[in-house]
């Protein structure tokens, strides 16, 4: 193939290309040698039309009579591409559309052009294996072809072009009869006739917002309540709350105040979609989280409600089908399609902008519904995706075309029969939740940090969600949940697949893993603690390729302080095992002036004291003064020959000082201990934590001296 000369004036990147054997071409060769072997008899044609003309003129002038109508005015090109903006972001789904139009300029739905996407002259391989082609369908109201192109999983930004290209007789167009005689009867190659159209877009990924690394959040999920109970066991109000938080050494502090779920006997309704008592809570959390130099954010429940459906506001609901009959039922979810939702999401982030209580919003459930339900979605995802629908689509019923979907997502998936539907469902979902995050965030004009729980299974796909297009959207970060999985194979799986998919420097990602003795498979040998800890450190370091998370998170205060589901474990124990992972991220990011080593046995004879080994190093260029080791409080493990604290300290634990240390010093300090102990219920292992502190300072970057001053270090040892 080559481009011809003389082409058209263009609109865009407009371009005819010839090349293979055609009937057309072999016409065209026929033409030009005819009119080179009758040059002769056309100007003695032309001398006589040229006196007949004259000849007519004259009559015209004697006798007035109508002009004739001017013929109507012919296409210049016979191909039209458009994609309506020059740039887009990634979760963007890129509309084309391509119109087609005769000699006349007359639009015609005969041949569909044939459409792809280019990326420096290669083509782009979309999501699902679909062809490589952009699926177009007839648009009777824009008389043209449309369709849309999804850009895929986490695709590379830059520029990209599309090109429609439609087979074309030449005969039919005059300016390619007009190059054919401006050539002199110069032959044309033989062969077919393209008309191409192109347009360019780009394809922008937005900047990864400014995080300060070493961001470590201890949650709390449940109602306000008056009364809690602290991690040393004491009674008193809400403020205890707060012990936890100190307790553990993180800097932020997040809580649900947005909840869909009617309290007591009050109703909620579009006027008020939020449960008063939380929302109450808010500031007053705020103000104490201030106080004790805490950052405070709070979250809503995006999409998932609870409670009895006629106390709830009504919303648009989302759709689960039956398969075998196709009727319809609403979920506990709303819809991703109701923009009240949006409103209401909005106006609490706006609630957070203006409140100077709280220093961050957040949203969880941010999607449909994982199980089932959804369907309500499934009218527009068939519109705009290119899968392949059947041949009466347009005239089955709606719940048909719900249950078509349904059975295509959810049994053919299963049984393996059709995976790029589902692939293309998921990625669909995973957009539509990116544009609905984009426009809560500008209705309600939030300039403070945002983030978004996502569920953490295959990063999120499965679920319509995706870290990268949330931030694309204006997400300041993603906390990954680590919990409910069936084992630690499963859970290596899923940070494999993170590493797999995103790289340091795309998102800002604070992981996170739950206080919960059966999602953590009721394990002793490791003990169920000591997995949540490994299962965090695994993850700050390996879900990213090429970095670690900028943070990390532990879910939750209630679950620690209650004694639901913790095992034969004490909420200290789970806490001092979030406390050491904070530690360990922190240290990675050296936003800390100390760096400490735990040296322990793996096992020890109980009732029989025993030493171990704190080694510390000053990596900053100042000195480090106030240095204490002191043995934090757990089942067992009692610390031997310690100093005692005075009367409210805090943490009331026993200790050893230290003395300063000078820039780039280390020292090792002895600390004796003993197991109490045995207990058969947790094969007699027993966690010894030591918890480093120091005092005030400004050292230099990177320390981040705003940052509680503590390091856990943790290690369950084997009694004997």
């Amino acid at each position: 193939m080559r481009p011809t000369r003389g082409l058209p004036p263009t609109v865009g990147q407009q371009r005819i290309m010839v090349g293979g054997a055609s009937p057309a071409g072999k016409r065209h060769r026929e033409q030009a040698k005819r009119r080179s072997m009758c040059c002769c008899s056309l100007m003695l044609l032309a001398s006589l039309a040229v006196a007949v003309l004259a000849f007519r003129g004259l009559i015209g002038a004697a006798f007035s009579r109508e002009p004739e109508a001017p013929e109507a005015p012919k296409a210049t090109f016979p191909l039209e591409l458009q994609t309506g903006q020059s740039a887009y972001m990634r979760y963007d789904l890129i509309p084309v559309t391509v119109r087609v139009v005769d000699a006349r300029g007359n639009p015609t739905s005969d041949n569909p052009p044939d459409v792809v996407v280019t990326r420096d002259g290669e083509i782009v391989e979309t999501i699902g294996h679909f062809p490589e082609q952009v699926k177009l369908r007839w648009n009777d109201q824009q008389k043209a072809w449309a369709g849309y192109w999804p850009p895929g999983w986490n695709p590379d930004p830059g520029i990209y072009r599309i090109e429609a290209k439609l087979a074309i007789d030449p005969a039919q167009w005059s300016w390619e009869q007009a190059r054919l005689e401006e050539e002199e009867g110069e032959i044309t190659p033989e062969g077919e006739t393209w008309a191409i159209s192109q347009a360019v877009f780009e394809l922008r990924a937005r900047e990864k917002p400014a995080l300060a690394p070493g961001m470590c959040v201890a949650t709390w999920e449940f109602d306000y309540r008056d009364t809690f109970s602290g991690p040393d066991g004491s009674n008193g109000d809400w403020r205890k709350l707060f012990d936890w938080i100190e307790y553990m050494g993180a800097d932020t502090f997040w809580f649900r105040g947005g909840l869909t779920e009617p309290n007591g006997d009050q109703a909620l309704t579009l006027e008020q979609p939020f449960k008063q008592v939380n929302l109450d809570a808010i500031s007053m959390f705020g103000s104490e989280a201030h106080r004790r130099g805490i950052k405070f954010g709070t979250w809503a429940t995006a999409y998932a409600t609870y409670g009895n459906r006629e106390r709830k506001p009504d919303y648009d609901y989302s759709l689960d089908v039956s398969r075998s009959s196709g009727s319809t039922k609403p979920t506990e979810y709303i819809s991703l399609l109701d923009e009240r939702r949006i409103n209401h999401l909005a106006a609490f982030f706006k609630m957070v902008q203006e409140s100077e209580n709280v220093d961050m919003a957040g949203l969880d459930y941010m999607r449909t519904n994982p199980g089932s339900g959804g369907y309500e979605l499934a009218e527009p995802f068939a519109r705009e995706m290119p899968v392949e629908l059947p041949d009466n689509w347009d005239s089955m019923s709606a719940n048909a075309r719900l249950r078509y979907v349904a059975v295509k997502i959810e049994e053919q998936w299963r049984a393996h029969q059709d995976p790029e539907f589902f692939e293309a469902w998921n990625w669909w979902r995973a957009h539509l939740g990116a544009q609905v995050v984009r426009q809560i965030i500008e209705k309600s004009g939030i300039t403070k940090p945002t983030w978004i729980f996502v569920l953490s299974w295959l990063h999120g796909v499965q679920h319509g969600q995706d870290p990268l297009m949330f931030t694309d959207a204006g997400v300041t970060l993603l906390a990954p949940m680590l919990y409910q999985v069936d084992g630690r194979p499963m859970f290596d799986t899923l940070v494999k697949d993170w590493h797999g998919y995103i790289r340091a420097g795309q998102a800002n990602i604070v992981p996170g893993d739950q206080v919960d003795f059966h999602w953590h498979q009721k394990l002793r040998d490791p003990p169920a603690p000591a997995e949540m800890n490994d299962r965090i450190v695994t993850a700050h370091r390996q879900l990213l390729n090429g970095g670690v998370t900028e943070g990390a998170f532990w879910h939750d205060i209630n679950r620690a302080a209650s004694k639901t589901n913790l095992g034969p474990y004490s909420g200290r124990e789970w806490a001092l095992a979030g406390a050491a992972a904070f530690s360990t991220v922190r240290d990675s990011w050296k936003v800390y002036p100390l760096h400490a080593e735990l040296t322990a046995p793996n096992s020890a004879a109980i009732a029989s004291q025993f030493t171990v080994k704190v080694k510390l190093t000053n990596p900053t260029k100042q000195q480090v003064s106030g240095i204490r080791v002191s043995v934090c409080d757990t089942p067992g493990m009692v610390g031997v020959g310690l100093k005692k604290p005075a009367a409210g300290e805090p943490f009331g634990e026993s200790y050893t000082d230290v003395a300063a240390l000078a820039p780039g010093q280390s020292i090792e300090v002895p600390v004796t201990v003993r197991i109490s102990q045995g207990n058969s219920e947790r094969l007699n292992k027993t966690m010894l934590a030591l918890r480093v502190t120091w005092a005030e300072g400004e050292f230099e970057a990177p320390v981040r001296n705003e940052l509680p001053r503590m390091i856990v270090l943790m290690k369950y040892i084997q009694g004997q």
